[in-house]
């Protein structure tokens, strides 16, 4: 992208264009901020490359990373090192990374097609890294396990899914969609992802305007009074969604936790007479009981002695057998479709 294709990006929606121009036309990103929308720019960096664009910017009062990347086809972990030290000297809690990582994380769900067994690249290793690091989640993974949706494709070739968004763990809670579009005139196709905090924030502004409204008669002071609430009512949500996602991460590792307690018990005292073998043994035994059981007229029985009598007459009735007669085996073999013959000898 060269600085004049990034006027090309301005419509009647856009706002503002940032970008990052690289000396080669096939290279460039940008991102493009709608008309309107409460951000502030805190400050933005890229590279020279134009591979990579960070902005640090305040939304509805509080502080983001946005970065978007177009990673090299080639196996160069250092470019993803270079990607989380830049976030990490921003220094915010939420972060959302999004681009062309040209690198398939998981070949047996993201792609359609491998040639064979092939060592990982030192670049997904790195994008690991990095997830963990930041505290990020594949979102379109996260949601999607098992799914197959594809982002890119390789003419003749295979299918592939190489665009990601990386965002934090803490902002799953208000992920409202994410999409992956279908492949038109590009290679690769729209990945999209939307928050659902606006429809927070219309709420707290709807709630402000009802109990506020005619307050003050001074509207400057009216509207810098609205914004201290509303970024107070913001940090707080947030603080909750950091605590709920804490908790659920707290419930995780005590279940992971009982689960190793379990296996370990089973390793130690699962084959020795004891009391836990007992516990199980008479566990299996209370699973294997059967508490009831119809006859034919549909009774309930739950006497031993009944249940009993009613499993062998079912099972005597069911082996057993008429003595057909040789005209009645007869019949009902010339009555099938095929019948059947002796062959000649």
């Amino acid at each position: 992208m060269e600085k004049e294709d990034s006027l090309l990006l301005q419509r009647d929606w856009v706002g503002k264009v940032l970008y990052s121009a690289g000396s080669s036309s096939q290279r460039g990103i940008a991102i493009l901020i709608q008309k309107n929308f409460n951000i502030k720019i805190l400050k933005q960096q890229s590279d020279e490359e134009g591979r990579w664009l960070a902005i640090h910017a305040e939304l509805f009062g509080i502080r983001c990373t946005f970065m978007n990347i177009y990673a090299p086809t080639v196996d160069l972990p250092g470019f993803f090192v270079e990607v989380s030290n830049e976030i990490t000297q921003f220094g915010n809690f939420y972060v959302v990374l999004v681009g062309d990582f040209n690198n398939v994380r998981n070949p047996k769900v993201d792609k359609t097609y491998t040639w064979g067994i092939t060592r990982p690249p030192q670049a997904r290793k790195a994008i690991d890294t990095l997830e963990e690091e930041l505290d990020l989640v594949d979102v379109w993974r996260y949601f999607h396990p098992s799914d197959k949706e594809f982002t890119f494709s390789h003419p003749h070739i295979s299918y592939s899914r190489i665009d990601y968004f990386l965002m934090s763990k803490s902002l799953l809670s208000i992920n409202e969609q994410m999409t992956i579009g279908t492949i038109l005139v590009s290679d690769h196709v729209p990945v999209g992802l939307s928050l659902c905090l606006v429809e927070f924030i219309k709420s707290e502004i709807l709630d402000y305007s009802l109990n506020n409204e005619g307050s003050m008669s001074n509207p400057a002071m009216e509207w810098d009074a609205f914004k201290a609430v509303i970024r107070g009512r913001l940090i707080q949500h947030c603080y909750y969604l950091k605590k709920k996602s804490v908790q659920h991460l707290h419930e995780l590792e005590k279940v992971e936790y009982t689960l190793f307690r379990t296996k370990h018990k089973y390793y130690e005292k699962g084959e020795r007479t004891g009391r836990f073998l007992a516990q199980r043994a008479k566990q299996q035994y209370t699973q294997s009981i059967i508490p009831g059981i119809q006859n034919d007229r549909g009774e309930l029985k739950t006497d031993d002695i009944d249940i009993n009598a009613i499993f062998a007459t079912f099972y005597q009735n069911l082996y057993k057998s008429d003595n057909p007669s040789i005209q009645d085996i007869s019949s009902f073999l010339s009555k099938l479709p095929n019948p059947i013959t002796r062959g000649a000898g």
